[in-house]
This record gives C-alpha cells, sequence and structure tokens, in this order.
C-alpha cells in the first residue's frame, strides 16, 4: 500500500474567541494577518455567529488560500436532549438548515471516538425544546453549521468536511461565563488534537470499498430508481461512509429495494430518506 505524507494544512473554523482560544493554545498557533491564527498545519478563522458571517469568512478562508487538505467546523452547541451531559463531544452527521428545510452532509471517514449526531441549525438563539420538534433525530441546536457547510463544499469534498461540537447547555438562558467555556473545551482538547493529527497524517491509499453484496444492491437501487450520476456518486460515499464506521445498514438498502418511486419527486424524497438512514 502506497503512502504519500501531504503538507496541505488544515483550516480550523470557530465562531467565537472563547473557542478559538484553546485551540490556539494546544496548537501553539500565532495570529497573522487576515485575522488569522496559523502554523505549519494549521490556520485558524473566527467567523462571528450565525450561519451567513460563517459562510462568508470560510469563503474568503479559501479564498486566500484554496490549498487546504480539510476543513473543521469547531464549537459549542446547545442540546435539546435533558440525558445529553454538559461537555460531551459529538461529530455531526448531518445538518437541518431550519430556515429552508434543506439537509447537508458531512462524510465522515476519518476514525474518531465521539457519538456522531444531527444538528439544526437555526437563526436565533434556542430556548424552548418545542422549537426543535421539527426534526427530533436532531437533538444539538447551533447557528452556524449550514452555512459553514455550504461554503466549505465549494472547495472540497464533503469527505475532507468536518464538524465537532461541544454541548454547552440544554437551551437554558443563562450564560456561561468565559472560563467555564473555556473549561469544558480544554477537557477535551488532547481528543481534539488527536483527530486532527490523524487529518494531517492522511496518506494516499487504496479507495475504500463497501462489501460486494451490498454494493450489488446500491447499484440495483441506483438503475431502478434512476438516480443521477450526481446522486449515484453522493449515494456511494454515503454508503462508503456507513461501512467504514462499522453501521449495519443492510436492511436499509433491503428495504429500499422494495421502493418503486414513479416520478422525480418521489424518487428524490426516496433518495434523500435513504441518504438520511445511512448516515445516522
Amino acid at each position: 500500500m502506497s503512502k504519500l505524507k501531504k503538507n496541505r494544512p488544515v483550516l480550523l473554523v470557530t465562531a467565537l474567541p472563547v473557542e478559538a482560544r484553546p485551540l490556539a493554545s494546544a496548537l501553539n498557533l500565532k495570529f497573522h494577518s487576515h485575522g488569522e491564527y496559523r502554523n505549519d498545519k494549521f490556520t485558524l478563522i473566527i467567523t462571528g455567529v450565525g450561519r451567513i458571517a460563517s459562510a462568508i469568512s470560510t469563503t474568503k478562508a479559501f479564498s486566500l488560500n484554496g490549498d487546504y487538505e480539510s476543513v473543521l467546523n469547531f464549537g459549542l452547541c446547545g442540546s435539546g436532549n435533558a440525558k445529553h451531559e454538559i461537555g460531551e463531544m459529538r461529530y455531526v452527521n448531518r445538518i437541518r438548515e431550519m430556515c429552508t428545510g434543506r439537509d447537508f452532509f458531512p462524510d465522515p471517514l476519518i476514525s474518531h471516538q465521539w457519538k456522531e449526531s444531527a444538528i439544526q441549525c437555526h437563526d436565533l438563539p434556542v430556548q424552548d425544546r418545542k422549537v426543535m420538534d421539527f426534526d427530533p433525530l436532531a437533538e444539538i441546536v447551533d447557528m452556524e453549521s449550514a452555512g459553514f457547510f455550504q461554503a466549505a463544499v465549494q472547495f472540497l469534498p464533503p469527505h475532507s468536511i468536518h464538524c465537532i461540537k461541544v454541548v454547552s447547555d440544554q437551551l437554558n438562558v443563562s450564560k456561561q461565563s468565559i472560563k467555564v467555556i473555556e473549561a469544558l473545551i480544554h477537557v477535551r482538547i488532547s481528543e481534539i488534537s488527536i483527530f486532527l493529527e490523524r487529518i494531517c497524517r492522511s496518506v494516499i491509499t487504496y479507495p475504500p470499498k463497501i462489501p460486494t453484496n451490498l454494493q450489488q444492491a446500491i447499484n440495483t437501487i441506483s438503475n431502478s430508481w434512476r438516480l443521477t450520476k450526481t446522486q449515484v456518486h453522493k449515494l456511494n460515499r454515503t454508503a462508503i461512509g456507513a461501512n467504514l464506521r462499522g453501521a449495519d445498514f443492510g436492511l436499509v438498502i433491503d428495504n429500499c429495494k422494495e421502493v418503486n418511486p414513479t416520478s422525480k419527486t418521489d424518487r428524490n424524497a426516496a433518495f434523500k430518506n435513504l441518504c438520511r438512514e445511512l448516515a445516522k
């Protein structure tokens, strides 16, 4: 198996200085022009709050340097599940943009130790759990992820786009002190650093595959549903990601073989549901 070390930097995107400082300190990043913090391996930017601010700043960063290996959106999130502990880390595998109802799917191929979650991206702070009932499978919430992802995917494939969140509250209105928030992040710094090193050590290897029988079933679905080339590519990438995470998705595929969409609308809806199930 051939290996080739890559020296392209990783872009780190945070919304707030309180999220950025622990990372900058742990990674020994130094302040540079354009409001960036850098070293040879990483560039960190602070975008400000909101999906539009995140999208603009992420696009600007790629415009200034289009040679990034990967990009990570790191920050705080609220939780609508009272069972979630404050300080939990979550890897985001689906992003719901609440103002449009659109879903976006990062494609996690690098191993990690965290639970995966879908996230809701709102334009205003969420303080009422009922607001989250529109998508009950997405139990965490932020204000940046959808804007970040839509900007990043213009420059990198989904498997190079990562979104990691730390649960900082359970939708309560009381604000935590800066010291408390930084302490939550400091506890997780070693885990984050390990994940970032895995990105930096990424190598050229044989393309990942899924079992032959499941690949044949996916090909059958692609043909019978008359998926577009873009949809076929996305379906295969999503299935590869599910297989690498050890997900048992054979039953999902078998059930879909019984579905026979009769229109483009039905096909697109079925395709969206299938990708959502594979991304769980």
